[in-house]
């Protein structure tokens, strides 16, 4: 559809100014509207103004920046349209919920906006909660079983049968007790699903599994690009969502690619179905690499 293009390349017009003044009228142009309805459209489509996403993924950039590079703060500021290094340091910490120094020092999670792009479906533009990790090597222990070639129709499906009581109930292989048991706490904490090499691991630390013959498997050390959902929602939700938005926006718009075909999901899990229900969130690891 030549409306799509259009609105890609006004995006990419954008994309390629992101560090001086957006002209909108050269972008409508390019998209072949006039600029309010140029405007108009990003925000309905977007559910953001465009000046909204012209900050957020400078912020997403200048994130990059003070950690890939040795520029000085009051530098990267004026690099994304800002007068001093306090408006700068504001700005970013709306978004992020921490200054840039702080950043820089420590590390932390972010709040990034990938870039949009224009399908029939919308993609990008979303807020994805984000943080960069050095990991040292670990090993965990669980039970796998074979996706590829084994007729599932996905890997939602896969995941589903592996984590589902009615089905194989990995999770009460690993651990003593059942969900929801009065009194049993066996279930609380991080639980890992491990899609290597055509096959998904449902795993643990060894601490937190019973006594057996399980499968040992190691996530290998190094760099980690690592997204979170919020608290409260489904994995067989939350995840497929997280993927698309890694897949399709993030990992097509960063100086990033994966490393390995590794990926490991995260669960946080409670045992008690309300404190699960409240307090479950799920991340899901990238091995990454610059593409430089």
């Amino acid at each position: 559809m030549n409306i799509l293009r259009q609105l890609d390349e006004a995006v990419g017009y954008i994309e390629k100014n992101l560090c001086a003044e957006i002209d909108v009228e050269k972008a409508a142009a390019i998209a072949c509207v006039s600029a309010d309805s140029f405007s108009r459209f990003f925000s309905y489509m977007t559910g953001m103004t465009l000046k909204e996403y012209v900050r957020c993924r400078r912020m997403t950039l200048a994130a990059d920046d003070l950690i890939n590079t040795e520029k000085r703060v009051i530098d990267i500021a004026v690099q994304y349209g800002y007068d001093s290094a306090d408006a700068f340091s504001r700005a970013f910490a709306r978004q992020h919920g921490i200054t840039p120094t702080e950043y820089r020092k420590n590390g932390g999670s972010l709040k990034i906006y990938p870039p949009v792009s224009f399908h029939i479906i919308i993609k990008g533009a979303k807020e994805m909660n984000f943080r960069m990790e050095e990991r040292q090597e670990s090993r965990v222990y669980g039970i796998s079983r074979q996706f590829e070639g084994e007729g599932y129709q996905n890997k939602e499906e896969l995941r589903h049968l592996m984590w589902s009581e009615e089905c194989e109930d990995i999770p009460g292989k690993l651990c003593e007790g059942r969900w929801n048991q009065p009194g049993n706490t066996n279930y609380d904490g991080i639980w890992y699903g491990i899609w290597q090499n055509g096959r998904y691991m449902i795993a643990r630390e060894r601490e937190a599994v019973r006594d057996g013959g399980f499968e040992m498997n190691i996530i290998p050390g190094g760099s980690y690009a690592v997204f979170q959902t919020e608290a409260g929602g489904l994995a067989w939700e939350e995840l497929p969502k997280l993927f698309e938005l890694i897949w399709e926006s993030w990992l097509l718009g960063s100086d990033y690619r994966q490393r390995a075909p590794f990926v490991v999901e995260v669960y946080h899990l409670w045992t008690d179905y309300k404190k699960r229900k409240e307090r479950r969130y799920y991340e899901v690891w990238i091995p990454i690499e610059c593409k430089k």
